[in-house]
């Protein structure tokens, strides 16, 4: 398994803009003073890297997402422990890098997408940090061991049977790993969900007994529909 090749179009639409502007100058303006082989060659440099710079703007290739920061807590502590996390995530990304397998790779861009997530909850309610110990102990560094081996594994050139389990159990344990992931970050929040499902049942209670739930309502419509029947004149 090679490493992913180094984009060039934008080296290669540099190169051949600064040519077409050489050949372009020389036909059509003077080169028989140093001050215009110094215009030539100044005028050559800018088209390319202009051309460059656009070539690369343009460029669609995959890239890595951006690492967005996730703020400090104030607690020493707990930013300890998620500063050594999104270290951890950056070493993935950076393993990342280095697998040429799109539908691989993909699904680590999306590991790490939520266990920044699972950071940025914790960065937010820092008292939820000691839900995350296995997480950080043992569910990151495996992960990112796992992906070091895959890539050392294709650098190597390692092949037969093995090597191609080996390749197979890593791309397969990688819907596991994110289903994981996801289950871990939805735990953060399962005290919260609690806690509004008991309110919700206590308001529902409440309006209940108040006779203001919808359905309450109509009940006593109904009543007092059937009240008002009854003691008309007949």
């Amino acid at each position: 398994m090679a490493k992913k090749k180094k984009n060039r179009k934008p080296y290669v639409a540099g190169g051949i803009a600064a040519g077409v502007t050489g050949i372009l100058y020389a036909s059509l303006l003077p080169l028989n003073k140093p001050i215009h082989f110094l215009f030539f060659a100044a005028l050559m440099a800018l088209v390319g890297w202009v051309a460059y710079t656009m070539a690369t703007g343009l460029d669609v290739s995959k890239k890595a997402p951006t690492q967005r920061p996730v703020p400090a807590t104030g607690n020493p502590n707990v930013d300890q422990l998620i500063q050594h996390g999104m270290e951890m995530i950056r070493q993935i990304r950076e393993e990342n890098a280095q697998i040429p397998d799109q539908a691989l790779s993909g699904k680590i861009d999306q590991l790490e997408e939520t266990a920044r997530r699972i950071f940025a909850t914790v960065a937010d309610k820092p008292e939820k940090a000691p839900q995350i110990r296995r997480f950080m102990d043992y569910y990151l560094p495996t992960v990112l061991k796992m992906l070091t081996n895959y890539r050392k594994l294709g650098e190597r050139g390692v092949t037969g049977e093995n090597a191609d389990k080996m390749k197979t159990t890593v791309e397969n344990a990688m819907d596991v790993v994110l289903d994981a992931f996801e289950k871990q970050h939805d735990q953060l929040y399962k005290s919260e969900v609690l806690d509004v499902t008991s309110d919700v049942k206590v308001l529902e209670t409440l309006l209940r007994q108040d006779g203001l739930l919808e359905s309450e309502l109509r009940q006593t419509g109904g009543k007092a529909a059937a009240v008002q029947t009854q003691s008309l004149p007949k």
